[in-house]
């Protein structure tokens, strides 16, 4: 049934579109697939990241070491490929040697919502009072969370925001 509020936020990565489409509005922002694989070592084997030549080495405290990722604009997409492992296995042994004598326990892809410029889209949308766009982050989603949804609460709750919006703002960056 209908949901009805006086402000909704879009932030829906990837599947933005779908959504915005309904409204006869075309967002440019696409899904990027990227594969990554797991490693199982001991706790210790690895203390800090390791990034080199797009691609990085991240441990976690339980000793898995996450090997990304790949950069696929395949659409919606999410199925893995024995391409990505090689690639990815051919990484990881250039970012940690030792990883030669390993194998992955785990290869999984997920959807990005890459936008043109890199630039996510947070703010109201023009022409349609109370809709407002936090998305397209890209493969920075996780890491500007915190800051894209503080300056989202700021705008909608009138309060002098944490940084400018202006770069950020929908008005004139979408097609309708």
């Amino acid at each position: 049934g209908d949901i009805t509020g006086d402000g909704v936020i879009l932030a829906a990565g990837a599947w933005r579109g779908e959504l915005l489409k309904t409204l006869g509005l075309e967002l440019p922002v696409e899904p990027v697939k990227g594969q990554m694989i797991l490693y199982k070592c001991a706790s210790d084997f690895l203390s800090s990241m390791v990034l080199a030549k797009g691609r990085y080495a991240i441990p976690r405290r339980d000793g898995h070491i996450l090997i990304g990722s790949t950069l696929e604009h395949e659409g919606f997409d999410k199925t893995t490929t024995q391409a990505a492992l090689e690639s990815l296995k051919a990484s990881a042994v250039e970012l940690i040697p030792p990883l030669a004598h390993a194998e992955p326990v785990a290869q999984w892809a997920g959807l990005r919502p890459g936008s043109p410029e890199g630039i996510p889209f947070i703010g109201p949308l023009d022409g349609f009072d109370g809709l407002w766009l936090n998305c397209g982050h890209y493969r920075n989603g996780l890491v500007l969370a915190p800051a894209s949804c503080q300056l989202i609460t700021d705008l909608l709750l009138d309060r002098e925001p944490i940084i400018d919006p202006a770069p950020y703002a929908p008005t004139g960056r979408l097609a309708g």
